[in-house]
């Protein structure tokens, strides 16, 4: 979409372009990496990218310890971007997961999980929302489920808009004028709205190598039906997205746990890659010698982009972690190195006593 869309999406005076081949080529051609990198981020962009399972791999779907878990994410970027609103680029998801059969397999079960994903960028409006339905099965491979492979998939349903009224194109261009909307843009804009389905599809190993020391792999594959994706009537397809995952969760002693996640995306050329690392210190329970409230401290890194410190707090079951996104890529002058905040919350519980407790193995010490 972005090569063709010859747009200036703000007012003032402007230098005369038509005379000025190289300038505006150069603004057209910053143009397009600005709408590129936000189409990349509109399927996932979090910074927390491991608060959020559902959206990251299929195959997590009610790979936990309980019956259900409820989550919520929400990213700003570009703080007052454009005029005075706080976040013009925003992204929030909530979702729900399930598991189930755990009672009633004798050595896996399996889990089913809804997630929902809104995305707003820029003065035009360009919103994506897609809602998902995911299933897994998770088979362990010992009576202590220290080794788990989970295989998962998932269905979604996407909408997509944008108000190309708001944006101004070249051919409104006039001289000693500037721009006028009135005047036809003779672009070749097909929709302003339209909706697609699309397929993922995931594979997930857990391993608990030794009493302290866990291990997790995993790969999904996004846009497997390859669905159009385009304002204009080009035919444009979603490319193949690919998602490796890693992570390692080191139990230091009963109170300090280092837990270490990877990420990396791939799509159409676009990729993104980030990493994380936590220290959990967890509060002792004076009757019961067991940690029950935790805090967390730590930072994420999006390889070649931006660092974000990273703080939060565990109750019981309820854990909310508190990021903010320091800008270190090319963008860091005019975004003034101010990426935006993350913040995710998640609660995980029963709906009796009589769970079972061994579905993912706890080590004890």
């Amino acid at each position: 979409m972005c090569d063709k869309w010859d747009a200036i999406s703000d007012n003032g005076n402007r230098p005369d372009f038509r005379r000025n081949e190289g300038l505006r080529r150069l603004l057209l051609l910053l143009c397009c990496v600005v709408l590129s990198v936000q189409s990349f981020s509109q399927d996932i962009h979090f910074t927390q990218f491991f608060t959020n399972p559902l959206i990251l791999n299929p195959a997590q779907t009610g790979n936990f310890n309980g019956n259900y878990r409820v989550g919520f994410n929400f990213k700003g970027e570009w703080p007052w971007a454009i005029g005075t609103t706080p976040y013009n680029y925003h992204t929030e998801t909530p979702y729900v997961d399930f598991s189930f059969l755990e009672n009633k397999l004798r050595s896996g079960w399996m889990g089913i999980g809804f997630n929902f994903l809104n995305d707003e960028a820029g003065d035009g409006m360009l919103t994506y929302r897609r809602f998902t339905l995911s299933y897994a099965y998770h088979q362990a491979f010992d009576k202590n489920h220290r080794y788990v492979l989970s295989v998962g998939a998932s269905a979604s349903y996407i909408l997509r808009s944008v108000d190309f009224a708001k944006f101004y194109f070249n051919d409104q261009w006039v001289e000693n004028e500037g721009f006028n909307t009135n005047i036809n843009s003779n672009e070749p804009i097909q929709r302003q709205s339209f909706g697609m389905f699309d397929l993922a599809a995931g594979l997930n190993m857990g391993a608990q190598i030794t009493q302290a020391f866990k291990l997790s792999v995993g790969f999904s594959m996004l846009h497997i039906n390859r669905p159009l994706d385009n304002f204009y009537a080009d035919g444009e397809r979603l490319g193949f997205r690919f998602q490796p995952t890693a992570g390692i969760e080191y139990k230091i002693n009963e109170k300090l746990t280092l837990t270490v996640d990877g990420y990396y995306g791939y799509e159409k050329a676009a990729e993104e890659g980030l990493i994380s690392a936590m220290i959990e210190y967890g509060i002792l329970n004076k009757k019961t010698s067991q940690p029950d409230n935790s805090v967390y401290l730590g930072a994420c890194y999006r390889i070649k982009d931006a660092l974000a410190p990273l703080a939060g707090y565990q109750f019981k079951k309820t854990r909310l972690l508190l990021s903010y996104d320091i800008t270190l890529s090319q963008l860091v002058n005019p975004a003034k190195a101010n990426g935006g905040p993350e913040i995710s919350i998640v609660h995980v519980g029963n709906f009796t006593r009589e769970f079972n407790d061994k579905k993912v193995y706890c080590p004890r010490f």
